[in-house]
C-alpha cells in the first residue's frame, strides 16, 4: 500500500511504489479548460455571423418603418423614436443570442443597467424632450431647464440627430444583459476523479519531518510491517 504526498510547488499527488499520478484539483479560474465548441452549429464565428445577419434585418425592418410616421407630429415622433429604439435593440441583442458572450442562458447585468444605461436615458430622454416638435409633453419645461443651465446650444446640436440618439440608447440597453455560459464538461469530469483532501498528505515545513497521515491505524501497521519485511 503506498502512501500519498503532495508536492507544494505543482499540486502533483504522487504515490509511494506505483506508478500513476494523480492531478489534485485547483481552485477553479487558475486552471480552467476551455472547451472546445468549434464543431457546434458550424462553430460560433458561422452562428454569431448569422445572428447578426437576423439582427440588420429585423433592425432594418424597423428603421424602414419608422419613416412612415410623420416627425412633425408630437405623437407620430415618439412612434418613430420607439421603433428606431427598438432596431438598436435588436442589433445589441443579436450579439448577445449569437454567443458574443459565452452562450448561455440570458441575465440582467445590474451594474451595467444602473451605471451606464441609466445614464444613457436620462441624458437621451432629456434631448428629445426638449427638442421634440413644440407643444409636446413636458417640451416647454426641459427647453427651459436648458437655458437654465446654459446647454440649450448643446441640446439642439443632439437634437438634430434624434433617430441615432434612439438607435443608441436601444443598443445601450441590449448591453445590460449578459450570459452565465455553460458549464465546462470537461471541468465537471474531471472534478470526479479529485483526490479528496483527507487522502492527501502534506509535509510539514520542517525538513527531513514525517508527512502527516490521516490513513487509519491498522492499515499503518500494515505498512510499516512491509516496510521492516
Amino acid at each position: 500500500m503506498g502512501i500519498f504526498t503532495r508536492n507544494r510547488d505543482d499540486d502533483v499527488v504522487t504515490t509511494d511504489g506505483r506508478d500513476d499520478v494523480l492531478t489534485r484539483d485547483r481552485p477553479v479560474g487558475s486552471d480552467r479548460v476551455v472547451e472546445d465548441r468549434r464543431g457546434d452549429w458550424g462553430g460560433p464565428p458561422l452562428v454569431r455571423a448569422l445572428f447578426t445577419l437576423l439582427g440588420v434585418a429585423a433592425a432594418g425592418l424597423l428603421v424602414w418603418l419608422a419613416h412612415y410616421f410623420d416627425l412633425t407630429s408630437t405623437t407620430e415622433f415618439w412612434y418613430a423614436m420607439g421603433l428606431i429604439a427598438a432596431a438598436g435593440l435588436v442589433l445589441g441583442l443579436s450579439q448577445l443570442f449569437g454567443g458574443w458572450t459565452k452562450w448561455g442562458i440570458p441575465v440582467m447585468s445590474p451594474g451595467v443597467f444602473l451605471f451606464a444605461f441609466i445614464p444613457t436615458l436620462i441624458v437621451v430622454g432629456w434631448v428629445l424632450l426638449a427638442t421634440q416638435p413644440d407643444g409636446g409633453w413636458q417640451q416647454n419645461r426641459f427647453s427651459g431647464w436648458s437655458g437654465d443651465l446654459g446647454i440649450t446650444g448643446f441640446v439642439n446640436d443632439l437634437g438634430m440627430f434624434p433617430a441615432a440618439l434612439a438607435l443608441g440608447l436601444g443598443v445601450v440597453f441590449a448591453f445590460s444583459f449578459d450570459t452565465t455560459g455553460p458549464r465546462n464538461r470537461e471541468l465537471v469530469d474531471r472534478q470526479r476523479d479529485v483526490v479528496p483532501d483527507e487522502d492527501v498528505h502534506d509535509y510539514s515545513d520542517d525538513d527531513g519531518a514525517v508527512p502527516t497521515t490521516t490513513t487509519p491505524a491498522d492499515e499503518r501497521t500494515i505498512v510499516r510491517d512491509r516496510e521492516t519485511a
